[in-house]
């Protein structure tokens, strides 16, 4: 399945994918999901994602304080979410990533442990929501991520343009990695 978006960190897998056209209500099916030993699921809105490396980014993070013991959550799927939004608070980052219930397109994240395959459980996650899983694409406008992640226009101008970097992508990405620090 190529448009998962996989990685690895320490004794974590890592595996998220946009997933559309969903008919059930995730936050119905995320409990009766998050069973099982080993997995963690955590569903947000994808209209707060610039793109793959900063979901990447934000499991490594989350990986990284986990691991180090700074974790703002006992559980890595939360923080994740934390780092994903570039919050401090759980519940900030809720407001700021979670669902509202009813959507049709959801960003799901799998992370596990031992020899359990993420990316397997996001299969089976898109069929119980009755989606489906499609590349990663941004959802969402410029305006809205910058109001998101509160940039504003001269912190975009202060990065060169070049045709092969994004260069709101690479201060959200900023955002995420430093996110951790301090």
């Amino acid at each position: 399945m190529a448009a998962a978006i996989k990685s690895s960190y320490g004794p974590y897998r890592f595996a998220a994918a946009l997933i559309t056209s969903v008919k059930r209500d995730p936050l119905q099916i995320l409990e009766e999901l998050q069973t099982g030993v080993g997995k963690q699921i955590q569903f947000c809105r994808p209209d707060i994602v610039v793109s793959e490396r900063q979901l990447v980014a934000a499991f490594a993070a989350a990986a990284t304080t986990t691991m180090s013991g700074a974790a703002r959550s006992r559980r890595i799927e939360v923080e994740f979410l934390l780092r994903l939004s570039c919050q401090t608070q759980i519940q900030d980052a809720i407001k700021a990533a979670g669902l509202k219930g009813s959507e049709d397109k959801i960003i799901a994240a799998v992370i596990t442990t031992g020899d359990l395959d993420p990316e397997k459980i996001l299969i089976n996650i898109a069929e119980k929501l009755g989606g489906k899983i499609e590349p990663f694409r941004r959802i969402t406008s410029t305006e809205n991520l910058m109001k998101t992640y509160c940039i504003d226009e001269t912190q975009l101008k202060a990065i060169p343009k070049q045709d092969t970097i994004d260069p709101l992508e690479l201060i959200i990405i900023e955002k995420v990695v430093s996110s951790y620090v301090g």
